[in-house]
């Protein structure tokens, strides 16, 4: 079995490969990175507690044809993959009409339309026997608008949407589709966000245990959204 994980060079990234490359020592990871470079520590943090093989592929987004190459490279390597985990997100901060069209097609590119390509890529492998899982990873502006954040909220309710309608049109081949939302999380994506208290983010490594407990429901329960909010902010 092999569980890919996109954006693993992040900082949601680092702590959700530190839980399953401990819960789960025998499983073939698959990582994703923008480089080789960001994906080395990662590899050398956990290569010496994880039993199972690990393989690093660079896939940067912006690139087509890396991220083709990225698909059919996860197909070579495993032909049964019980879970993909999407992590990669970005977040451009500021007024929508002082920002150009390449920010808005690089918020897109990265938040939805690589969940989207991985999916469909390897949507033979991860049907396998009997069906894995896709968790997606969204956000309370999944649910919500907020000003100077419109490239990012677009893109999260379109994520939103895609999980649901996803899971619908997958299901009777035994996946299932997850969409997990949260607030502001400690990695320092949402630290220009000047406005809010950084000591109400949430803990990055706690909703990593979320992802985790979300990935290991195996019988008819199936949990297709879960919107993880900080404590002392609606």
């Amino acid at each position: 079995m092999s569980i890919v994980i996109s954006g693993s060079s992040g900082g949601l990234g680092a702590e959700v490969i530190k839980i399953f490359s401990s819960k789960m020592k025998d499983e073939h990871l698959i990582l994703l990175g923008k480089t080789k470079s960001t994906l080395d520590p990662i590899f050398n943090s956990i290569s010496s507690i994880h039993k199972g093989k690990i393989d690093c592929i660079a896939c940067n987004v912006e690139n087509q044809d890396e991220v083709s190459s990225s698909i059919a490279q996860i197909n070579e390597i495993t032909d049964n993959i019980s879970l993909l985990i999407n992590l990669a997100g970005v977040l451009h901060y500021g007024s929508v009409t002082k920002q150009n069209e390449d920010i808005f097609d690089n918020t897109m590119n990265v938040n939805i339309k690589l969940p989207y390509l991985l999916s469909v890529g390897l949507f033979e492998n991860i049907k396998g026997e009997g069906g894995g899982k896709i968790i997606n990873i969204g956000s309370t502006s999944s649910y919500s608008g907020y000003k100077n954040t419109v490239s990012y909220c677009t893109s999260k309710h379109a994520l939103l949407g895609f999980s649901r309608a996803l899971h619908d049109e997958w299901k009777d081949y035994g996946i299932t589709v997850h969409c997990i939302s949260c607030g502001s999380l400690n990695t320092g994506m949402s630290d220009q966000l000047s406005s809010q208290d950084k000591t109400t983010y949430i803990d990055a490594s706690e909703f990593a245990k979320l992802i985790y407990d979300v990935s290991c429901y195996k019988g008819n329960m199936v949990i297709e959204e879960v919107k993880a909010i900080r404590r002392h902010v609606r």
